[in-house]
């Protein structure tokens, strides 16, 4: 009922812009929410809310890929995807970037209906949001780790190579806590002859992380932080993938350094995953203050790492 009383707003809404709405229209084998229609111009939309799924950004990609099946079609259609109900800044323009359409949260859908009080006040009620605001401490604390982090891509090297293997944790337990649990610092292989920075297990219950799980044949993620001043090369790479093999069950890696991967580190970690099957995800700085800025949005940082697979694993050569 809450999907349908979403999509009846945002409808209500076109109509009293002065736009003719239609409902649920069909357009080349594609069925739309709302097509609306104004001095020639056609507006196509999708509504997204809580009740549709409990994880926004998988039904923004869904919804995307539908509306631009259409658009490609014919000109004069604009998309949008109108999300009734709490969306963080950075996960809307993380939204518009990925997905190419235009994304009206709610605080745009309560501007654009601010004239007509009895409707904004429906749309206020339908998503109550001060229930979902984030705690002010934990605001602060995402607010303090992304401030270290972006001191560090300017300063470069102002860590040491520990505190930054520190920072690198606490975001990921910041973020991910209580699916990433049992993170140990340090860790060596029971012949002492490997170490890597960090571990953790994972908790199963999250459909990323589980399929995570499954898709790899792994009980953990490695952790390797790279404080370095340039972009990474292949040669860390190398010297992390020794670290994983299938038979320990230990297959993924999150290889995180300060300004991110140069071209033949890519190259490097696609042969890993072309070869053995090895996952070398490959972050930065910028990555992790993007999985931060995420994090008040359900789902929203499992996606970020979810589109970075898909697109390490669609680019691999063959």
């Amino acid at each position: 009922m809450r999907a349908f009383r979403a999509e009846e707003l945002v409808a209500e809404l076109f109509q009293q812009l002065g736009y003719r709405v239609q409902r649920e229209e069909a357009i080349s084998g594609a069925r739309i929410d709302i097509v609306a229609t104004k001095d020639e111009r056609s507006v196509l939309v999708e509504v997204v809310s809580t009740s549709l799924s409990r994880n926004i950004l998988n039904k923004l990609r869904a919804d995307a890929a539908r509306l631009q099946s259409v658009i490609s079609i014919g000109d004069g259609k604009e998309a949008v995807i109108a999300v009734v109900a709490p969306l963080s800044p950075a996960a809307k323009e993380w939204s518009e970037s990925q997905f190419h359409v235009s994304v009206w949260d709610i605080d745009m859908l309560l501007s654009k209906a601010a004239p007509f009080a009895n409707l904004r006040k429906q749309f206020e009620d339908l998503t109550s949001l001060g229930s979902r605001r984030p705690a002010k401490a934990d605001t602060d604390l995402g607010g303090d780790l992304i401030r270290e982090l972006e001191d560090h891509i300017r300063e470069k090297s102002t860590r040491t190579p520990s505190q930054y293997e520190d920072l690198c944790q606490r975001v990921f337990t910041y973020v991910f806590d209580p699916t990433l649990y049992g993170f140990k610092r340090q860790a060596h292989t029971s012949d002492g002859a490997n170490r890597y920075d960090f571990i953790c297990r994972i908790r199963s219950g999250n459909q990323f992380w589980d399929n995570l799980r499954a898709d790899f044949r792994t009980k953990a993620v490695l952790f390797e932080c790279k404080n370095y001043d340039e972009k990474i090369t292949a040669d860390q790479v190398y010297s992390t993938e020794r670290y994983l093999f299938a038979g320990a069950l230990r297959t993924v890696c999150f290889l995180i350094s300060r300004l991110g991967p140069d071209d033949g580190c890519i190259r490097a970690a696609q042969g890993a995953m072309r070869e053995s099957g090895k996952l070398i995800l490959l972050l930065s700085n910028q990555d992790l203050i993007e999985l931060i800025k995420l994090k008040s949005d359900d789902g929203g940082p499992e996606d970020f790492l979810d589109e970075k697979i898909w697109n390490f694993v669609i680019s691999l050569p063959r």
